[in-house]
């Protein structure tokens, strides 16, 4: 996406380079915008792997994101600019003695990359936010066994009128069918992987989100990545300081330490601790 927007600047902007190659146009833009988008990903990456990651959906990070980089960005175009020869701000701008007049035009620098900045986000944000929408998840298989009245259809096994649990949405995001007793999740950078007690699989998606829609399954959150069905649950292994559950596939979760004394009330009257 953001060397297709390079490419397009380029066509557009030729009489800006007219004196140059057709090349070189195209290279400059591809790598200004390859720049903002380095600067927008990675800010925006380490917000929400912060605290903030874990209270504000991911979209919400993303103006901070661009606005915070955007400072970052124009000093970048700006020593680009001069290398080349071609200063948007000009030499001017530096080599004057006003110090207050040099922080005003490279305010009005940064503005002028605002709209810049502010698109490239977009271009970035919107593909993503599109796919994790939940009416872009294919709806549940479980559907095929109701009538257009939203009753069950006759012959449907009588355990699914009594189903209190629907499934979670991202299981239906799998690129493979994954059955069994849902385990346990974790969050791996902006996935999420899910094990159950036929195997795991990973899926793009939001850990906080995945953890909403397993409210009506009883478990908790153990660990800032890591959520545990209470029935995938079979032992506690203290090591020191430290604590594990151990789930019943036999995979171990850490258990961070502001989460270890509610795992503890929960568990250690009916599991026995393991060394």
């Amino acid at each position: 996406m953001t060397l297709l927007a390079g490419l397009l600047l380029g066509s557009h902007q030729r009489a800006a380079f007219a004196e140059f190659s057709l090349l070189f146009g195209y290279g400059y833009w591809v790598v200004r915008l390859l720049m903002a988008y380095v600067f927008f990903a990675g800010c925006l990456l380490l917000l929400e792997l912060s605290p903030l990651g874990n209270r504000l959906a991911w979209w919400w990070l993303a103006l901070p994101a661009a606005l915070i980089t955007l400072p970052l960005f124009t000093l970048a175009v700006t020593m680009v600019d001069l290398i080349l020869g071609l200063p948007e701000m000009g030499l001017n701008a530096l080599s004057g003695t006003d110090p207050g007049g040099m922080v005003g035009r490279f305010a009005l620098e940064s503005l002028y990359h605002l709209d810049n900045q502010l698109i490239l986000a977009a271009l970035i944000v919107l593909p993503r936010l599109l796919i994790e929408q939940p009416w872009a998840v294919m709806p549940d298989k479980s559907q095929e066994d109701r009538d257009e009245d939203g009753a069950p259809a006759q012959g449907a096994p009588a355990a699914r009128e009594t189903e209190a649990v629907p499934a979670p949405a991202f299981l239906r995001r799998l690129d493979q069918s994954l059955g069994g007793e849902i385990l346990a999740i974790q969050a791996q950078e902006h996935y999420v992987r899910i094990v159950t007690t036929e195997g795991s699989a990973c899926t793009l998606y939001r850990f906080g989100d995945a953890v909403q829609e397993l409210r009506a399954l009883p478990g908790l959150q153990v660990h800032r990545s890591f959520w545990v069905a209470e029935r995938g649950v079979t032992a506690l292994r203290q090591g020191g300081r430290s604590l594990r559950i151990v789930l019943r596939n036999g995979e171990e979760v850490p258990v961070s330490a502001k989460h270890a004394e509610l795992v503890q009330d929960r568990f250690s009257s009916r599991l026995k601790p393991v060394a």
